[in-house]
């Protein structure tokens, strides 16, 4: 009976060994395979502008044989040349994992997919850019992603598959104002009474976006959180909720409030906000916000692993389990 345990512990060490060690092989080739090739693009490469000019950039991907699941980007331009009003998600990205960042010379964000079961492939806009022209070149002025932006790939941990970044560039010049010399003209003063003298209209003061509720980074107790903020009265409100998408257009009304409530309810988890309103005078503004639905329950179990884990697990348990049959006998 020894002999016979001792048969099977060695047909075991013969057989399954050798199977993780050839199927650990195959899993590192594949990735030697994925190996980065993701590319990163801003569009349009050469533009012209006049000073007070706003305009918009976008950045591509091409991600080439990777599945890309997430993008880190930082892009670089000259502050005193241009001013960036705001950074969002473009389509290909519908989870916004890190908001828009706006700082002297620097644009940040940080998207994702929709989730790690459907990674982004292909060639799409990753986030848009506006910028305002406030100043003339002498030369066109560059427009780049920064060395720290970052690109996941699946399977791939904390290896950047970015290979390379194309920049763009825009020459800004002054606007040309025309004046026609007007003939001479001998003018007779009419005095002007202070009382029928008509005072200037009040300036009208522009409200900005804003989102009060959910706040960034809370945890909503509900599944059908109302979305409240504040706006220009009358702007036109489009809100979208990403994870669960969901897109819908309310009307700030004239104190500037605005609400959303869901009418269907948010799955448990992570959520981001994108609202922009456009005015009345076509201007448009962009917010976000991050929160968490609370879940009733989580699991503990874990839902990912490798083939190489589950493999080595598997052969040592098994081993055990053989070799204390054996001892009991």
């Amino acid at each position: 009976m020894k002999k016979f345990w001792l048969l099977i512990v060695s047909l075991l060490l013969i057989g399954i060994l050798p199977a993780a060690i050839y199927l650990v092989g195959q899993s590192q080739e594949i990735r030697n395979k994925a190996a980065p090739a993701t590319t990163l693009s801003i569009i349009p490469a050469i533009s012209s502008k006049k000073t007070d000019d706003i305009f918009s950039i976008e950045i591509t991907i091409d991600t080439g044989e990777n599945q890309v699941v997430a993008s880190e980007l930082h892009l670089s331009y000259d502050p005193t040349k241009l001013e960036a009003q705001t950074i969002t998600n473009g389509p290909l990205f519908p989870n916004i994992l890190a908001s828009g960042t706006i700082e002297a010379g620097l644009a940040s964000i940080t998207v994702g997919a929709a989730d790690a079961k459907q990674p982004v492939k292909g060639k799409s806009t990753v986030a848009v850019v506006r910028f305002k022209a406030i100043a003339r070149t002498d030369s066109p002025t560059a427009i780049k992603l920064a060395p720290n932006t970052f690109v996941g790939g699946l399977g791939e941990g904390a290896v950047n598959v970015l290979v390379g970044t194309t920049p763009a560039t825009v020459t800004i010049t002054e606007i040309q104002s025309q004046t026609t010399p007007s003939p001479s003209l001998t003018l007779t003063p009419t005095p002007i009474s202070t009382s029928s003298a008509q005072s200037p209209p009040p300036a009208t003061q522009s409200a900005s976006l804003a989102i009060i509720s959910p706040t960034n980074e809370s945890t909503a107790t509900t599944d059908t959180p109302t979305i409240r903020g504040i706006a220009a009265p009358g702007a036109t409100i489009t809100i979208t909720i990403y994870s669960t998408p969901k897109t819908t257009t309310v009307t700030a009304d004239a104190n500037g409030n605005w609400s959303y409530t869901p009418d269907t309810a948010l799955e448990s988890g992570p959520h981001n906000i994108v609202v922009s309103a456009t005015g009345q005078t076509g201007v448009t503004q962009t917010a976000t916000s991050a929160f968490v639905v609370a879940s009733s329950t989580e699991s503990a179990i874990p839902v990912s692993g490798t083939v190489e884990t589950t493999l080595i697990l598997l052969f040592v348990g098994v081993t055990f389990i053989v070799l204390g049959g054996f001892v009991l006998l």
